[in-house]
């Protein structure tokens, strides 16, 4: 017998005359297998025996694989390489196989043999060393450092690594359920037997679904809105590496400079679509502490484009000695490792022209069926939003001295002039949010107590306010708290978040031109998520007590951190208080909770969505933007855009969320912008109300038919070619959005933006 090739496996040999192939055990002082040849099958050689088969090239100088059929159902088989560790799903009726693991990466041109080993690896644990303060350490389930192996339980198996030299051992299981595969790792099955070294952070199945450089196809990555990474695209020498943390990263490690603006991955899932087939991925458990990562070929070092979820165990922080930002050093979170469990749902599709439509429909099914998520949408629903602004600190001169005063942006009285010259105008259905309303909203207290604000016109001017909107549509007044200065029983010491670091966090606010704090403007403190529940709670209690129908907790519901002190909460332990608080909001208010903007995990408890993200981050590495968010929620959770007033071309905003059945958002106040100048609402500057309210009844009028004919229903297609833009809904509605000519054309009718409509049959 002769080794085949020490580069695809060591442990196979093959007969002098070609016919049988024997694999060996780690010493080759045993045979475990033996196959024969079976003949050639779909351009592979295919080899036979008791325990399983063998595939290599038709000339028997590459070997493939050794395999094993494992669990199957009616639909799938699992085929397992016990060498590896590794698993084929074979869908039974069409024979397309997704692999765990690239067939021929051991002869990657482009690759070294050290990446192609992480190719191969269907585990790679990253940990660190703290007394080096060192995090750059990566053990790869395909190398040498690691003993696998393999046990067959119920709808699959169990996969042992266990990392000797380092002192790391873990099982994960991979199962097949109904209608899709499990991989799932316990926690505290992650045993660390070296107190020097402790797991940082670990990926699983980093090379599922690889496309290699002769496939087309792309990634669908839920940044922002959705983006599309296609295959192959070159983008190497320019791009870096997509890498970014699902839910945003966490608040309290509050960074030295402003970094880039971008956007956030608000759903814990990414989609693979190749070869008339697709793949959705779900971070069912362990989301909170989930980094997406995606790269192209050659851009990998490798020929394979590559998308995977990673997992952080232990957080790390900068501390920086003696307040200099030179001298920095990297800490470690104490203690064991508090992340959440880990559990990941593959889910195959498959079908002539299999696109990002069908993953988001399959997500939106995991969402009602797994999600706890429930339909919110009604049909002939589609408000216009109105984002209004009450109050803001500002200081005054008195008697010589610049004081912080009280300052009145929109009365209550001024609120609903607004409002009626909107419903005069043909507004007839508004979802409006108040912030600022109270004395602490305005000087950026905990605010959970329902108390109108005397110096906007106090209560009686608020009841006549909420009375008038009663008449046609929704109040939610904003109790913002995820930032606060100390004050109202709340000091900023009890209730401030801690760092990994061990100092308290305090929100900086960065210099618009240079990206440094601002040093005239005095820090906030972040808000313990060990207070969620108590917070929450307060605000149910209060706003049921003031006869309100609806709260808005502005952009907390898409903000996740933990809490690294005493309280020690993680940011999966956060997600949870905050749900726990939202579930008692949700259920004593009547028209629920509105989010400016929301993460998946709050979906389960919020009624509307501001602020739904219109673009992703636009990263080089990304070819298209597609409307993911939406495609996924449409029909589920009524959703708005961002405020069109706010937009540097709003045309072009309301047509593009008109595209995707989104509802139109403005943000208005009453008094002049100056008023604005040197307040932490300075960003409001387009917000004044005169330039605004004729425009938003305009768009009102002209878009609503058209909204409130498919708010009710999901969207089954969405296509972009150029400028022309063709949105499919459920209830057989074609929605046409031409960009360039700023027209919508929809069941015969057509709406020419900017005032013109008219019957498409009757310009014909």
């Amino acid at each position: 017998m002769e080794v085949i090739s020490t580069i695809d496996d060591p442990y196979l040999f093959r007969s002098e005359d070609g016919k049988t192939l024997e694999l060996t055990d780690s010493k080759h002082k045993k045979v475990i297998s033996t196959y024969k040849d079976s003949g050639i099958e779909d351009g592979k050689r295919v080899f036979t025996g008791d325990n399983g088969f063998a595939w290599t090239d038709k000339d028997t100088k590459q070997v493939l694989g050794t395999f094993r059929y494992s669990a199957e159902n009616e639909n799938y088989r699992m085929i397992v390489s016990d060498r590896f560790g590794s698993f084929g799903l074979e869908n039974k009726k069409t024979g397309y196989i997704w692999w765990s693991i690239p067939m021929g990466a051991s002869r990657d041109s482009i690759a070294t043999p050290l990446l192609a080993d992480e190719l191969r690896s269907t585990s790679i644990l990253r940990y660190g060393i703290p007394e080096n303060r060192n995090n750059n350490n990566f053990l790869r389930s395909a190398t040498g450092d690691c003993d696998i192996s393999v046990k067959d339980i119920k709808d699959g198996i169990r996969v042992t690594y266990n990392y000797i030299s380092a002192g790391f051992s873990y099982p994960v299981d991979y199962t097949l359920e109904k209608d899709y595969v499990k991989a799932s790792l316990k926690i505290s099955d992650i045993k660390e037997k070296k107190p020097e070294n402790v797991a940082t952070e670990v990926t699983l199945l980093g090379s599922f679904g690889a496309g290699d450089m002769n496939e087309e196809g792309y990634y669908v990555v839920p940044d922002g809105c959705g983006a599309l990474i296609r295959f192959n695209n070159n983008r190497t020498t320019q791009s870096n590496i997509y890498r970014q943390r699902v839910y945003g990263d966490d608040l309290t490690a509050v960074p030295v400079t402003k970094g880039a603006v971008s956007e956030q991955i608000y759903l814990p899932v990414y989609g693979i679509v190749k070869e008339d087939n697709a793949m959705l991925v779900v971070a069912a458990k362990g989301d909170t502490n989930a980094i997406l990562s995606a790269n192209v070929s050659r851009q990998s070092n490798s020929s394979y484009n590559l998308c995977s979820f990673t997992f952080m165990l232990r957080g790390t922080d900068d501390y920086y000695m003696s307040g200099s930002g030179n001298e920095r050093f990297t800490v470690f979170e104490s203690g064991d490792i508090k992340s959440d469990d880990i559990e990941l749902r593959y889910y195959p599709i498959s079908g002539k022209g299999a696109d990002y439509t069908d993953i988001a429909a399959r997500y939106r099914q995991y969402l009602l069926e797994d999600g706890g998520v429930k339909k919110r949408a009604e049909d002939n629903d589609s408000p216009l939003y109105i984002g209004l602004y009450g109050g803001v600190m500002k200081k005054k001169p008195f008697l010589g001295i610049p004081v912080n005063k009280k300052t009145a942006l929109t009365e209550f009285s001024q609120a609903k002039d607004i409002l009626s010259h909107l419903r005069e105008n043909g507004v007839d259905d508004m979802a409006v949010s108040y912030a600022n309303w109270t004395n602490n909203g305005i000087r950026s207290r905990i605010d959970t107590k329902a108390e109108p604000s005397g110096k906007l016109g106090g209560s009686s001017d608020f009841s006549a306010l909420s009375e008038f909107i009663a008449e046609g549509g929704e109040l939610y007044p904003v109790s913002d708290n995820k930032c606060f200065y100390p004050g109202g029983g709340y000091n900023s010491f009890s209730k401030t978040t801690v760092r990994i670091s061990g100092s308290y966090s305090r929100i900086v606010s960065y210099d618009r031109a240079y990206g440094i704090p601002d040093g005239f403007r005095k820090n906030m403190s972040l808000l313990s998520p060990g207070s969620f529940s108590q917070i929450l709670t307060e605000a149910a209690d209060s706003y049921s007590s003031a006869g309100l129908s609806g709260i808005s907790l502005s952009d907390l519901p898409s903000s996740l951190y933990g809490d690294y002190g005493k309280k020690s909460v993680s940011r999966g332990a956060a997600a949870k208080l905050f749900a726990e608080g939202c579930e008692k909001l949700d259920g004593s208010l009547e028209n629920g909770i509105l989010a400016k903007t929301a993460n998946a995990y709050a979906f389960p408890y919020i009624s509307r969505i501001t602020d739904v993200p219109m673009t992703s981050s636009r990263y080089d590495l990304f070819d298209e933007d597609i409307p993911f968010y939406q495609l996924v929620l449409h029909g589920i959770i009524p959703y708005a855009s961002e405020a069109v007033n706010g937009s540097p071309s709003p045309e072009d905003t309301a047509l593009m969320a008109a595209s995707v059945g989104c509802g139109l958002d403005f943000d208005m106040i009453y008094e002049e912008p100056s008023e604005l100048k040197d307040t932490v609402l300075d960003t409001l500057y387009y917000a004044d109300h005169r330039w605004w309210t004729d425009t938003a009844a305009e768009y009102y009028r002209l878009l609503s038919p058209m909204l409130k004919a498919v708010s009710g229903c999901t969207i089954t297609d969405y296509s972009a070619d150029g400028d022309i833009i063709t949105t499919v809904y459920d209830n057989g509605t074609e929605v046409v959005t031409d960009m360039k000519n700023k027209t919508i054309e929809y069941n015969g009718n057509m709406i020419q933006l900017g005032g013109k409509e008219a019957s498409a049959a009757d310009e014909q």
